[in-house]
């Protein structure tokens, strides 16, 4: 863990940290090899090739539809969009997915610490399964998708959560891994950490869950 501009946890929120709002892809959960697998797959249906290194990264950060308007050309659109809803996402996705190592004690501590969740993410309504699958959907409120929110970079989510809070952007921290993440969080006014992705502008950077369990401890009003 590596603090920007030489902060110190308890000079960041006088006010006191009143929630955490989490990226999912790359914070939550390691979903590379499924991002790439469900895109892999459309693809396939399609006859087209797997993708490219640089087609993984972008696809591992963007939206879907983003995602598909960059990997599939423009007048099999509607066929790559037919492709993905006839994925089994249960048995050919959720199997290749893994929450980070600490999550589920960090949330529960972080309930104990009365620290409200939420989560903002590129993804569509998958966010939903996912969380019900890992028994983690009751720590989190309100889950912001594209199917609810612009996506990322736009600041809608977060200012979204926060009014649903009843707090001001300044009272939460945003937990992201990518530009878009961080463009998000300074669009919105909202304190940014970066997770596992030196490389980004950030309050605090950290590599795993317990070190900002550990490091956030001083921040919150226990309650």
């Amino acid at each position: 863990m590596t603090l920007s501009s030489s902060c110190r946890a308890g000079g960041l929120f006088p006010e006191g940290l009143r929630g955490l709002v989490f990226d999912v892809d790359g914070v939550l959960f390691d979903s590379r090899a499924s991002n790439t697998q469900y895109y892999n797959l459309i693809r396939d249906a399609l006859g087209l090739p797997p993708l490219s290194g640089e087609e993984e990264e972008y696809c591992h950060m963007a939206s879907e539809r983003d995602s598909l308007a960059r990997i599939i050309p423009p007048r099999r659109q509607e066929e790559a969009e037919r492709a993905g809803r006839s994925v089994n996402y249960r048995e050919r996705i959720l199997p290749l997915l893994r929450p980070e190592p600490g999550l589920a004690g960090s949330l529960r501590r972080l309930g104990r610490w009365g620290v409200r969740l939420a989560v903002c993410t590129n993804r569509t309504d998958s966010v939903a399964d996912l969380l019900r699958h890992f028994r983690l959907e009751s720590f989190f409120h309100p889950v912001k998708t594209v199917d609810n929110s612009d996506p990322k970079p736009a600041p809608g989510g977060l200012l979204a959560i926060a009014r649903e809070w009843g707090v001001f952007p300044r009272q939460i921290a945003f937990v992201g891994d990518s530009p878009l993440d961080q463009q998000a969080a300074a669009g919105a006014g909202v304190p940014f950490w970066s997770f596992r992705n030196e490389d980004l502008t950030a309050q605090a950077h950290f590599t795993d869950f317990p070190s900002l369990i550990a490091w956030i401890s001083p921040l919150v009003k226990r309650r």
